[in-house]
């Protein structure tokens, strides 16, 4: 009986464990293809660029991104191959115990069967009870012939069972191994694709080196364009500011004065105050977890903040927020509900300011928009197209700002 309950307790744990490492495997599985097919959707984005300056910095971008995103694939891959490699040790280790205690047991049974052949207790047992020189010992006899055929049938039952968890076990070794397999096929396909595109990367900018005055002059370009950009953003931003401060001023005010129609007016800034703490307190509490503001395949071709490129001297971006390169068509949607505060034209192309309380983003390089200034949106609204560049991809240049302080979109957004 303790041989059973130390056996059931076992199965148990090993089932528990099982599903842990399931729950585990199904994280990584989903990872796993999320970044595959991302990196495939990158490819599609990488076209012949034209020879100019600006196509040539725009794909060394581009595969900047697709290279970042097979190196992340391929450090996935590895985690899960170092994952495998322990749980195919402890899965040989729970075999060996499986086939040792099996074994036991078999052995036991045989013993069992060989004592009762022996003494012919199967063929004798109503004679051994029988034979009994009194009642209480006959009962005892019948007893212990009972208990012995019931521990015969569980034994039987043990074996059968530990058999079946044997083959299981066998079955889940396999597969766990096969799996391992593939991964490291996988992930010696996607390093040597890793070696291709920085071959590719070096011979874009081995061209970009030899026309360092071009590169220059489309660099302040895009510098100019960009200032341009965001300070015409901070002045809408800070117009929204002072217009926020002179309601806060106006409710006090109202609040101060006597009247039916001044309380009423105090009354109705103050709930539009609170429902902008709420919003903002809501649009904190999804922080990571809001769809990419375009729709479609896309790659993250600019990020934030201050960067060098790599391979190229004295040549460094600055990004107020982060660049979304997509295919053609592809339209511009908020992240959050909110409020279209503002909706401006520089340089022929569109960018929508969209208030979240005390957050706000911005949407910038539409050739089309599909909205109002001072119109209500919800969560994943289509807000315009994002604007064709050259090579016939569309990027959308991205922003969250709280107040007028830039921040790091790809904190906001899930991947």
């Amino acid at each position: 009986m303790k041989h059973l309950l130390t056996l059931l307790t076992f199965f148990c744990v090993l089932t528990a464990s099982s599903q842990v490492t399931n729950a585990e495997i199904e994280t990584l599985k989903k990872e796993e293809q999320s970044l595959k097919s991302q990196i495939a959707n990158n490819e599609k984005l990488l076209k012949v660029a034209k020879s100019d300056v600006k196509s040539q910095l725009n794909n060394l971008m581009l595969i900047s991104a697709q290279l970042a995103d097979q190196q992340r694939y391929v450090k996935q891959i590895e985690r899960e191959v170092k994952r495998l490699n322990r749980e195919i040790r402890v899965l040989q280790q729970e075999l060996g115990r499986l086939a040792a205690d099996l074994a036991q047991c078999k052995s036991q049974y045989q013993r069992a069967i060989l004592y009762m052949h022996r003494n012919r207790i199967t063929q004798e047992k109503w004679l051994f009870v029988f034979s009994a020189e009194d009642y209480r010992t006959m009962y005892r006899r019948l007893r212990y012939v009972t208990e012995f055929s019931k521990y015969q049938r569980a034994q039987g039952l043990i074996i059968q069972e530990k058999e079946e968890k044997v083959r299981r076990q066998q079955e889940e070794l396999n597969a766990k191994k096969r799996k391992q397999e593939e991964l490291l096929a996988e992930g010696r396909a996607q390093q040597k694709k890793i070696e291709e595109n920085k071959e590719e990367r070096q011979a874009v900018v081995n061209k970009l080196k030899k026309r360092q005055k071009q590169l220059a002059t489309t660099l302040e370009q895009q510098r100019k364009k960009a200032a341009s950009l965001n300070k015409r953003i901070d002045q809408l931003i800070q117009k929204e500011i002072e217009a926020a401060e002179r309601r806060r001023k106006e409710a006090e005010r109202l609040a101060k004065q006597k009247g039916q129609s001044a309380q009423k007016k105090a009354e109705e800034l103050k709930q539009d105050a609170v429902a902008n703490r709420k919003l903002s307190s809501n649009f904190e509490a999804n922080k990571g977890k809001f769809a990419a503001p375009i729709t479609g395949s896309y790659v993250i071709s600019n990020r934030y903040g201050t960067y060098r490129v790599e391979g190229l001297k004295n040549v460094s971006l600055n990004n107020k927020g982060i660049n979304l390169t997509g295919q053609r068509g592809a339209s511009a949607r908020s992240i959050f509900k909110g409020d279209v505060t503002a909706i401006f034209n520089l340089g022929g192309m569109y960018n929508i300011i969209v208030s979240h309380g005390k957050y706000l983003t911005v949407y910038c390089n539409l050739s089309q928009v599909k909205v109002k200034q001072g119109q209500k949106v919800s969560t994943n609204q289509i807000l315009g197209t994002v604007a064709t560049d050259d090579s016939g991809n569309a990027t959308l240049q991205f922003q969250v700002r709280l107040g007028k302080t830039t921040l790091n979109p790809e904190h906001w957004i899930s991947r």
